[in-house]
């Protein structure tokens, strides 16, 4: 690839990731499967195989929610000294009690319309700019050269 067209990607993508953003749930149960944070009180979470203490953040995957418990197979679990433990779907159940917030990842509609329109016209004048310089466009008709 060329580094217009990295460049130009790259261009793309960035507004994309402002696309997405957690919301709040309040006390909506969530789905099986919904991408979620949830902030709880300090607990224990086994990651791989070390047990991971005073954890207070949770991000993952629904597995399973019900009113008494949710269990998320987490991605990465955040210890309230601020460390955090990357993970591949480890499974930590999470008492209702010891709940304290959950945001669910959602796609925002406007943001996205703007953010296409945005890398859109980038990506068209990055590739406008780039074209009469590698000569495309142009050239055919009776141009003849200065004497």
């Amino acid at each position: 690839m060329t580094r217009d067209v990295m460049r130009a990607l790259l261009i793309l993508l960035t507004p994309m990731s402002a696309c997405l953003s957690y919301k709040p749930l309040g006390d909506v149960t969530p789905v099986r499967g919904a991408e979620v944070v949830a902030t709880v009180a300090p607990l224990d979470a086994r990651v791989g195989e070390i047990t991971v203490h005073r954890v207070t953040n949770v991000q993952g995957r629904v597995a399973f929610a019900d009113t008494d418990s949710l269990v998320i197979a987490g991605t990465r679990f955040t210890s309230d000294a601020g460390t955090a433990y990357q993970s591949i779907g480890d499974v930590v159940t999470i008492p209702r009690t010891q709940l304290l917030e959950l945001k669910q990842k959602r796609v925002s509609g406007w943001k996205t319309a703007i953010a296409l329109g945005a890398s859109g016209a980038a990506v068209a004048a990055i590739l406008a700019g780039v074209g009469p310089l590698s000569g495309f466009g142009g050239g055919g008709g009776d141009h003849k050269p200065p004497p």
